[in-house]
């Protein structure tokens, strides 16, 4: 639990002293978001669209919360500064799970010899992973539009407000690995430490690119997408530490909607 706890305390501390900076004159909101993610792994060839993109995809939920650092639904007309105006923190809690298959070149590999499938493709086709994965963490969100101007209503023409975003999260992941018989497991996965299916927490930061849409007096749509960059290459429970592919550790693009309620 030592890991955990370096972890922790700088995301405690940066929350305590942004929550407590905005006490005297704050607004919240609340939400959820869902949508696909699309998770870049051990599992599949780098580069190749169906192992990134359009294979190992799975879904994921979430519960937002947003502090922002100004009163804009009731003391709109009093000014405050920059920040204020154009940053927001947000909070989330958020779950995801994907299945995870191999693709690319190295699973049509055909044996000269036999004229069909080598022991390596079949091999690689007979492993299907899955990982599922809790986040809990906060962003700091830069709008381009004054979010005064945006949450108040007061501009009718204003329908839309395009945000970048940074942050920090705490993960916790549960990684599985199954073979189809009669295989073994692909050697590069079968020497000690290259693989751990134990569940453990890490880290990750995010970095996301999206936009608010107005629904309502009070609510607003959001749709964004996120990359993620875990500190662990064990999310998918692969790592084998030897091969001079094994560049990176796992990561993640999510793209998402959301409905954000203001509660004051």
């Amino acid at each position: 639990m030592s890991n955990l706890h370096k972890i922790l305390i700088p995301f405690l501390c940066f929350f305590v002293i942004t929550t407590v900076k905005g006490q005297d004159r704050s607004s919240h909101e609340i939400g959820f978001i869902s949508g696909a993610a699309s998770f870049t792994t051990d599992y599949g060839t780098r580069y190749n669209f169906s192992s990134n993109v359009g294979g190992n995809i799975g879904m994921g939920i979430g519960l937002i919360y947003y502090l922002n650092f100004s009163d804009y639904r009731y003391i709109w007309d009093q000014r405050t500064n920059y920040f204020a105006e154009h940053f927001r923190i947000r909070a989330e809690l958020s779950y995801m799970s994907a299945n995870l298959d191999h693709f690319g070149k190295w699973i049509d590999i055909i044996d000269k010899n036999t004229g069909v499938l080598s022991l390596g493709a079949q091999q690689l086709r007979a492993m299907h992973g899955k990982t599922t994965i809790v986040n809990f963490g906060t962003q700091l969100e830069f709008h381009i539009v004054d979010i005064v101007d945006f949450g108040s209503r007061r501009i009718p023409d204003l329908q839309w407000s395009p945000y970048v975003s940074a942050g920090f999260m705490v993960d916790y992941y549960n990684p599985d690995l199954k073979i189809d018989e009669p295989y073994d497991l692909f050697p590069k996965w079968a020497v000690d430490g290259a693989t751990n299916m134990k569940s453990n927490f890490t880290g990750s930061l995010t970095f996301g690119i999206g936009t608010r849409h107005k629904l309502g007096e009070y609510s607003d749509i959001l749709i964004e997408s996120r990359w993620q960059y875990f500190f662990s290459n064990f999310v998918d429970g692969l790592n084998a530490r030897d091969d001079s592919a094994n560049k990176f550790n796992d990561w993640l693009l999510w793209v998402h909607v959301g409905y954000v309620y203001y509660l004051n």
